[in-house]
């Protein structure tokens, strides 16, 4: 794990953390991260568990958590990652292109806006599941949000995608990222 950070608003919080595979030849399969968020003066309020994701080998992909009532005004969050197996073969790796930001509901606050671009793979199935993953960074680089959707592979080799995203304030950035099956 790289980095973590978390984007709340009313009463959703979406924790975040960006992991990366440092092995070059194999693949990490059924990644879950266990997300345990706090308030600023170190107190626990909730924990959840992200969607199992695939990272190929090299692979940087942020991921993340969406909690509700039990993360109200989440200052932080603490990540631990377990790694179902290594597979010397890994499947479809999805590959995200630019990205664009539009905020519904920002001030200098928090806020709700989408994250828009294109997700490609070669040789991914039509009906394959995947989730897509938007992380949101603030101009000294820090998390400052982000979002995730799942959607279904409607087939070709590229999809646009509009990712919605919870941001803590406006970001300077944001990035897609997308896992699927093997």
């Amino acid at each position: 794990m790289t980095a973590t950070g978390v984007g709340s608003f009313d009463l959703a919080t979406i924790p975040v953390a960006v992991l990366h595979n440092a092995a070059s030849r194999h693949g990490a399969a059924m990644v879950v991260v266990h997300f345990v968020t706090h308030r600023s003066n170190g107190g626990t309020l909730g924990s959840l568990d992200s969607v199992p994701v695939n990272l190929g080998p090299g692979e940087t992909l942020a991921v993340t958590g969406d909690c509700t009532d039990a993360c109200v005004d989440a200052s932080g969050t603490a990540a631990t990652v377990s790694v179902g197996a290594w597979v010397s073969k890994p499947g479809v790796a999805l590959a995200a292109g630019p990205t664009a930001y539009r905020c519904s509901n920002c001030g200098s606050g928090h806020g709700h806006g989408d994250t828009m671009g294109a997700i490609s793979a070669s040789h991914l199935g039509d009906g394959a599941a995947v989730v897509v993953f938007a992380s949101c960074v603030g101009a000294d680089g820090s998390i400052v949000g982000g979002g995730s959707q799942e959607i279904v592979w409607p087939g070709g080799t590229a999809l646009t995608v509009n990712v919605p995203v919870l941001v803590n304030s406006p970001p300077a950035s944001c990035q897609l990222g997308a896992s699927t099956g093997w």
